[in-house]
């Protein structure tokens, strides 16, 4: 019982000191004059169905260039405006476990109006001027033929890409998303609607809805609808009829969730709403309760496999998840499950030394001696390469090891 607390007393500090160095970041290049790069590489995209040279903004995840792994992809409508929030946000999120490393495909806007409206507007729309209405508006058919023949696949070509599919947009672009939803769901796996623009020609996506989602009574989607509190005129009110249309079919296997946030407005929202959007997107990352209760090697390493094919191998869960399951198996007193899930913490994050080191005192108590030299001569690698200061404190394990096999 000594040894477990302990053992329990060095995992805590383990827990504390991993979140303290979750600071450590990756260098951004810097330009000839020092400017900082870092969101990401513009494109120009010479689409057949638009008649123009689209402008995309492509930001790649930390480590895409020493490695082989493929990423899920999240397509960002209004690129040129949300690229840096949201760029801060990915990197973030992806960096406490919370969301997997993605590649973001910002789409710069060239015309709105004419996009991300899926018809028509009459002289009586709001934003309109006189009988014209908005001319250009009624876009989004031939915007989405551009995503689905030309964007995506240009993308997918020129990158490696993952099946897993997102998008993103925001007032008008949620108007886009919640439009792309309905009219071809098999495109994307996932949609970030925020602060739709649902008043579009009285309320037309509300209707369409009401079809739709009897119609569609298996939707394997994850979808995500937020608005500030803040929100004015035809969004909030708007929001909650279309879903409210949701809640009456309650169509099977459909992962959706309507917020809203704080007092916030109908911009300054966005920030907010991408981050909490992401979160709930790949909320199954967050270890279960069941994983908790009934552990076994064999369903952990079933569900991080599940994980991996779902959204590609560099994804993990969020380090304190691995905390709890391991607190959980060392009170159990089941060491060796425990470590099985230390050493896919350690592979998850392998930038911290600190599970090393509990991965090679737990080898030790179980006594596989060879191993836990084998984690402390891992946990000096890793303390030389980011100056952590503590390779002679490891070195003095693996000779006090060494000298009693003697």
């Amino acid at each position: 019982m000594k040894t477990l607390k302990i053992t329990l007393t060095i995992l805590c500090f383990a827990f504390i000191h991993l979140n303290t160095n979750a600071q450590l970041a990756e260098r951004i290049e810097l330009t000839n004059n020092n400017q900082l790069l870092g969101l990401g590489t513009q494109y120009f995209l010479k689409s057949e169905i638009l008649q123009e040279d689209r402008p995309i903004i492509i930001s790649l995840p930390v480590g895409y260039k020493n490695n082989d792994a493929n990423y899920p992809v999240l397509y960002l409508l209004d690129g040129l405006g949300n690229i840096k929030h949201v760029v801060g946000t990915v990197e973030l999120l992806t960096e406490s476990g919370t969301i997997p490393p993605i590649i973001i495909v910002a789409i710069e806007s060239l015309d709105r109006s004419r996009d991300l409206t899926p018809s028509k507007a009459g002289k009586d729309v709001y934003g309109g001027t006189g009988d014209a209405g908005i001319p250009q508006s009624g876009g989004a058919p031939e915007f989405l033929q551009f995503l689905e023949k030309e964007l995506i696949p240009y993308v997918e070509s020129n990158f490696r890409t993952h099946p897993y599919r997102l998008l993103e947009g925001h007032s008008f672009g949620g108007l886009f998303g919640t439009y792309t939803l309905m009219e071809k769901p098999g495109i994307f796996d996932a949609f970030i609607i925020q602060s739709p623009a649902l008043w579009w020609n009285k309320e037309e996506m509300t209707e369409k809805a009401k079809e739709f989602f009897q119609s569609n009574t298996n939707l394997d989607k994850s979808v995500y609808f937020g608005i500030g509190g803040g929100d004015g005129w035809g969004m909030r009110q708007e929001l909650i009829r279309y879903v409210d249309v949701i809640k009456q079919n309650n169509p099977k296997n459909l992962h959706w969730m309507h917020q809203e946030i704080g007092d916030e407005g109908h911009d300054d929202a966005r920030l907010l709403l991408n981050y909490y959007g992401l979160k709930f997107v790949f909320s199954d990352l967050k270890a279960s309760e069941n994983s908790l209760k009934n552990y076994s090697d064999e369903v952990f390493l079933k569900s991080e496999q599940h994980l991996a094919d779902k959204y590609g191998k560099n994804v993990r869960r969020p380090a304190s998840d691995y905390f709890d399951i391991i607190t959980k198996l060392l009170n159990d007193q089941n060491d060796l499950g425990a470590i099985t899930v230390l050493k896919r913490a350690s592979e998850a994050y392998p930038n911290y030394a600190i599970l090393s080191n509990n991965l090679g005192q737990l080898y030790e108590k179980t006594n596989q001696i060879d191993k836990a030299i084998e984690a402390y001569e891992s946990a000096i690698i890793i303390s030389k390469k980011l100056k952590l200061g503590q390779e002679v404190g490891y070195q003095k394990e693996i000779d006090r090891m060494k000298n009693s096999q003697e």
